[in-house]
C-alpha cells in the first residue's frame, strides 16, 4: 500500500468541500422553490401550473439576484472613488 500524499489529502478535501457546496446549493433552491409555491398556492395558483411556471420562475429569481449583485458592485466601486 502506497502512503498517502499531501496531494491526495488536498484532492480529497476539495472534493469534500465541492460536495458540501452542491448539497447547500440544493438545499437553498429546495427552500426558494418551496418559498415560491406557497406564494404561488396562497394566490390561488395551482401546484400543475406552478411546476410548470418554476424553470421560468428561477431563472428570473437569479437574473434580479445577478443585477442586484451587479448593482452593488458598481456602487462599492464609485464610493471608492
Amino acid at each position: 500500500m502506497e502512503p498517502y500524499t499531501r496531494e491526495q489529502a488536498q484532492q480529497y478535501q476539495e472534493a469534500q468541500e465541492q460536495q458540501k457546496k452542491r448539497e447547500q446549493e440544493k438545499r437553498q433552491e429546495a427552500a426558494e422553490k418551496e418559498s415560491a409555491r406557497r406564494a404561488w398556492l396562497a394566490d390561488s395558483g395551482s401546484e400543475a401550473d406552478f411546476q410548470r411556471a418554476w424553470p421560468q420562475l428561477r431563472d428570473a429569481g437569479r437574473t434580479q439576484r445577478v443585477i442586484e449583485a451587479n448593482r452593488q458592485a458598481r456602487a462599492s466601486m464609485r464610493s471608492k472613488i
